[in-house]
């Protein structure tokens, strides 16, 4: 069914590919080995577009390799998401924007509803906050299906060609064995990013540096380290 869901919104990104409001997004994430934790590789495709209604579409394609290293011959599907949204411009100065995201894997389907609203402090200063509902659902029918409450604090800032970034992500998980040492309330994420805007072309290259929560140790439950995660990328507006 997840590929039902996410071909017709791949397709309608890439019909209204020559419009300004289309991009393309392509990132490779690193997270080194920490504990019983194994290093990991992901790459990730987004195609998104936005009408002039405001309303927008993307579809989100995620690999992984079977290893703990980059081997082409061990490539595996680690997901897809297909998402819908509407921005809603209150102000020349702030913008709200409610959603719904379709992620699926093998193992489960996640629901994510959104509503963001970003203010726009200067030209070249944004401040947003994102609130998240997400409720996943469980294919084996030996394990239950589980929700969580998500607010992500970003910030951007333009310095010439180039654009910072900043995002705090705290979650409110369902049960204590879901959280971060022992407490389902906990900061998941800090994330770095920096992004170059001067080519001609278009393409714009990005890094992000960010510190997450993972589980590390196999006998524990939950989460219990905070371990670097590298990303980098190239993004393309059309």
């Amino acid at each position: 069914m997840k590929k039902f869901l996410l071909v017709p919104m791949v397709a309608i990104a890439l019909t209204s590919i020559g419009a300004s409001a289309a991009s393309i997004n392509l990132r490779h994430e690193f997270i080194p080995e920490e504990g019983d934790m194994a290093s990991r590789h992901r790459d990730r495709m987004t195609l998104a577009h936005t009408f002039e209604n405001g309303i927008g579409i993307s579809g989100e394609m995620k690999w992984g390799y079977a290893g703990d290293d980059v081997n082409f011959g061990e490539i595996e599907s680690v997901g897809h998401e297909a998402k819908v949204s509407y921005t809603y411009k209150a102000t020349d100065s702030f913008t709200l924007q409610p959603a719904y995201a379709l992620d699926s894997n093998d193992s489960a389907v996640t629901h994510k509803l959104d509503l963001k609203g970003t203010q726009k402090l200067t030209d070249d200063w944004n401040v947003a906050l994102r609130y998240r509902y997400g409720y996943k659902n469980v294919s084996a029918p030996s394990t239950d299906n589980s929700h969580y409450n998500q607010l992500n604090l970003t910030s951007g800032y333009n310095i010439g060609d180039f654009g910072l970034g900043i995002d705090f992500e705290y979650k409110f998980e369902q049960s204590d064995s879901s959280g971060y040492d022992g407490d389902n309330n906990y900061l998941n994420l800090v994330n770095l990013t920096a992004e170059y805007k001067g080519f001609e072309s278009g393409w714009r290259p990005f890094i992000e540096f960010g510190i997450v929560s993972q589980n590390t140790n196999l006998a524990a439950d939950g989460k219990d380290e905070y371990v670097p995660r590298y990303r980098a990328g190239l993004k393309y507006n059309f």
